[in-house]
């Protein structure tokens, strides 16, 4: 990983390079410059809908402070863009591995959509829609802080 870059406290923000250069076999699209804007949209997006992800792991040592939020948010972005537009994505799944725009089955076309989130229920099951997304959960879940925010020691 690089080296730990921190922006007003807190680890920088990761770019349309880092992206490309973790997940670019995930979304072959991405080496067309043409979708720097799309991709930086999806970025900006992903960080004003996941603010505290940038403090969760602000417990460890700086290194690995940098190192878990950048790749959760490189997860979340790449979570994203693959709910958003699948057709970027080399393998949009959903839960069960069927492919989030539609199914043939006996000559019968399936459109697939997920149902809307139900109120009282945790808005991160969201994240469940595609691997991306279960990693990121996975490590919201899993961080310390987390698990000491809710006075637990079990997430």
């Amino acid at each position: 990983m690089p080296d730990a870059v921190f922006v007003d406290g807190v680890p920088a923000k990761i770019t349309i390079h880092d992206f490309r250069r973790y997940h670019l076999q995930s979304f072959p699209a991405f080496t067309d410059v043409d979708y720097d804007n799309l991709l930086t949209e999806a970025i900006d997006t992903v960080y004003a809908m996941f603010t505290g992800i940038g403090q969760i792991w602000d417990m460890q040592p700086r290194q690995v402070w940098y190192d878990k939020t950048v790749l959760c948010y490189r997860l979340l972005t790449a979570w994203y863009i693959t709910d958003r537009y699948p057709g970027l994505s080399r393998d949009p799944t959903s839960l069960n591995g069927i492919r989030i725009e539609q199914k043939k089955v006996d000559g019968v076309m399936l459109k697939f959509q997920k149902a809307p989130l139900e109120e009282g229920k945790d808005p991160l099951t969201a994240l469940q829609s595609n691997d991306f997304g279960r990693k990121a959960l996975l490590m919201i879940r899993t961080s310390a802080k987390r698990a000491l925010l809710r006075n637990c020691r079990v997430v």
